[in-house]
Formats: structure tokens, C-alpha cells, sequence
């Protein structure tokens, strides 16, 4: 396939113009003038401009099911006796009881689909559900997004579906490790291979919890144990002192900033300029119910420009964030010679210029990011494959997963739903 006349954001986040051949899942070629092969599809991209697709870093599916139901209150106080409380806890048991059926994966797919149309090819997907891994891996190969799956303790039955699948296995959260369970998941790793995921002193609680029965911080425990290295994936690392913080920077682990879950739950916020500061890397993530990634990068954006580091820290820092690779062997994040083709293609509008790239000056990173909407996004391809072509799904019919959605929406909460 030969994409002609493109615009494109390369790895440094300014504009470039050139045709770019792909074969097979791979970018082969980056030249001006180049002239479709025998029978090559050839497509003009004059009218569009080419983002390489984002990562979104943290995901819970399937969680459109809860939209709103945890406004206003804190992470502590879910599911507690209260109306909201007892309604958070009903749509809980409810799809732990649906993972089995094919109402789960209407869910899980109509999710996905929410990612795939803001541009997202690859999610770190740590589930919502007790035993959904397989189904949400099942959803995944379906639809055509890339996601490293948390498995949890369950043991998969078969290899993954696709190439474009990976594993994980998890650490419990501070409040429920114990030392049998710390000693299972370094045995998970150890067996498996697959990188350690959890979510790491995401709250003062928490952070007071593993100090009480370890003696350590959640980072100090893991480095301790080996488990702390370039595969891990530590979600918030909100509660972290300058030793944590050094700690993660040196190992190369990625850690995953989530600002407007924090906000919404009542978590502090994770010390993002001091950790890139200190060499971390970084990946973004939306967590649990909003699949807005544009909504996290633009937060991010704004924190670095209410901090001390507004002038070392950019559009394009943000830019790197939201393409840093949380698992390499599956997506690249960079339009290169070389990686896979993984590309969004959004409209040239009037709502993103003026595009202005001088000797010493360019907006570029800086309006693509501030004003790019999902709807401006006309399609996406995931491994050299149109999985959103034209605004809509070529791999699942969006009509019928829209109206079975409606259909659960209208049986689970029945009367209360208006």
C-alpha cells in the first residue's frame, strides 16, 4: 500500500512530507516521489495529516457500563451502603456474572470501539471483571486493537489469538498483599515471563498499608524482590518519595500517569516532572470510565504548565507520553521506516490551523494536540490494516453492537434508566 502526499508527525513531532510505502504490517519506505508497484493500492492523503496511533496505558473493561455512577465519591468509598454505593455494587456483580455470556463481550467490544475512533491501537487492559481475561483477549483479536492483558492468577487454556496480543501477570494492591501472594506473583514472572503489572501507592492509605505489613514502600518491596525492571508496569505511583521515585527512574519500568482518574477518585497527583526529571519513563492511561486519551493528554499538558518545569516540558513531551510503547514487541508508536503501521489519519480542518513551522518555531506539536478531536478523526490503522476506514468500523458492525448495547443498558437498569 502506498500512501501518497502525507503530512505526517514524525518521532520529533514536527511535520514531514513524503509518500510512505507499507508491507505487511511494516513501514518499508519514507521518500517523496514514490511511484505505486504493479497493482499496489495507492492512497492520496493530501487532505489528511498522519499521526502515529496512541497508547492508552490503563484501561478497565468494561466500564461504559458505569459512566457516572462514581461521581463524587472518593476510591475509599465505593460500593458502600449508600444508594450510589449499593448501585456500584449491583453493576459490579453484574458483569463478573456476564463474562461468560455474550452480553460481555457486546460490552467489551463497544469499549474497544470507543478507543480504535480516538485513535488508541494499543491498550494495557487490566480488566473489570473476576475471569474475563480470555474474553477480553477474545474482544481485542475481534476488533483489531493491540493490548497487553493482565491475566491475574488465571491460567490461560491457549496461546494468544494474534500477533498482536500480549500477557501480563499481577501484583495485588497493597491492601490485599500478603506475603503468599507476593510469593505467587514472583513465581508467575518467574514461570511466565510476562511482565508484572499493578496499581502502585495510588493512594496515602495504601502507601500506609504496605509499610505496615512489609516494612517497605510498594517500590522498595518490588526492587527488593527483583520484580522491578523494564517489563514492569506500575499504574498512578502517586504516594512516592525521592528514593521511590529514584528507584523507578534507574529501572526503566513504566509507569503510568493517570490525571483525571486521580482527580476524579481523590488521589493526589503523581510527581511527573520530578520523575522525568530523574530519567522515568512514562506512559498515559484514561483507568476506569473515560476513553477520552486526547481529555488525559491535554490534563497532562496542563500540569506541566502549572508547574516549575512549564518551560523544559512541552506539547511535544506530551506528544512521547501518549506514543511511549508499554510493550514493544507489539507496537512501536513512532511513523518510522521499520515499525509497524500504526497510523491515524485526521482531517485537515480550519480547527487546527495555522499550522506554522519556521526555522526555529513550530505549533505543530502544540495544536495537533490542544485541538484534535476524536470526530476530526476520519480512520485508523492498526498493523498495516484499516480497522476505522472513513469514520467507521470495517471490523465489527457498529449499527447492531450500538443497538445490542442499548438493549443491556435498557435490562440492567431497567426502571432507573431515563
Amino acid at each position: 500500500m502506498l500512501l501518497s502526499n502525507t503530512r505526517y508527525l514524525g518521532s520529533d513531532f514536527a511535520l514531514h512530507q513524503a509518500d510512505i510505502r507499507i508491507e505487511g504490517s511494516l513501514i518499508v519506505a519514507i521518500e517523496k516521489n514514490l511511484k505505486p508497484l504493479t497493482g499496489e493500492e495507492a492512497i492520496d492523503c493530501s487532505s489528511h495529516l498522519i499521526y502515529p496511533a496512541l497508547a492508552d496505558c490503563h484501561t478497565h473493561t468494561p466500564d461504559t457500563l458505569f459512566r457516572g455512577l462514581f461521581s463524587d465519591k472518593p476510591l475509599h468509598a465505593w460500593c458502600d451502603d449508600t444508594t450510589q454505593g449499593r448501585l456500584q455494587q449491583q453493576l459490579f456483580d453484574y458483569t463478573d456474572q456476564a463474562v461468560s455470556t455474550s452480553d460481555f463481550h457486546i460490552l467489551v467490544l463497544y469499549a474497544y470501539l470507543q478507543y480504535l475512533k480516538a485513535g488508541v491501537a494499543c491498550i494495557v487492559e487490566t480488566g473489570q471483571a473476576d475471569e474475563s481475561s480470555q474474553a477480553l483477549e477474545e474482544c481485542a483479536s475481534r476488533i483489531g486493537i493491540k493490548a497487553l492483558v493482565d491475566w491475574y492468577d488465571e491460567v490461560p487454556t491457549q496461546e494468544t489469538a494474534t500477533t498482536g496480543l500480549m500477557r501480563g501477570t499481577h501484583l495485588p494492591e497493597e491492601e490485599d498483599l500478603e506475603q503468599d501472594s507476593l510469593a505467587e506473583a514472583i513465581e508467575r514472572v518467574q514461570r511466565t515471563g510476562w511482565p508484572l503489572m499493578t496499581h502502585c501507592l495510588e493512594t496515602e492509605f495504601r502507601r500506609k498499608e504496605i509499610l505496615r505489613k512489609f516494612g517497605f514502600s510498594t517500590v522498595e518491596l518490588l526492587a527488593l524482590h527483583n520484580l522491578l525492571n523494564e517489563q514492569s508496569l506500575l499504574f498512578h505511583c502517586i504516594e512516592t518519595t525521592d528514593k521511590d521515585r529514584g528507584l523507578l527512574a534507574s529501572s526503566k519500568a513504566l509507569l503510568v500517569h493517570c490525571p483525571i482518574s486521580n482527580r476524579i477518585s481523590g488521589a493526589h497527583e503523581m510527581a511527573l516532572s520530578d520523575l522525568l526529571d530523574k530519567g522515568a519513563r512514562i506512559g498515559l492511561g484514561t483507568d476506569f470510565l473515560s476513553h477520552d486519551i486526547w481529555e488525559v493528554m491535554r490534563t497532562t499538558y496542563a500540569e506541566f504548565k502549572q508547574s516549575n518545569k512549564a518551560e523544559r516540558y512541552d506539547a511535544k513531551t506530551v506528544w512521547k507520553l501518549a506514543t511511549n510503547s508499554p510493550c514493544p514487541a507489539i507496537y512501536d508508536g513512532r511513523i518510522e521506516v521499520g515499525k509497524r503501521a500504526d497510523l491515524v489519519f485526521v482531517r485537515n480542518v480550519l480547527e487546527l490551523s495555522p499550522l506554522v513551522q519556521t526555522q526555529g518555531f513550530s505549533n505543530v506539536a502544540y495544536n495537533t494536540l490542544m485541538h484534535t478531536r476524536a470526530d476530526f478523526i476520519d480512520s485508523v490503522m492498526v498493523d498495516g490494516k484499516f480497522v476505522i476506514k472513513d469514520g467507521t468500523c470495517t471490523t465489527v458492525d457498529e449499527a447492531a453492537l450500538e443497538k445490542a448495547y442499548t438493549e443491556i443498558l435498557q435490562r440492567v437498569y431497567g426502571s432507573q434508566l431515563i
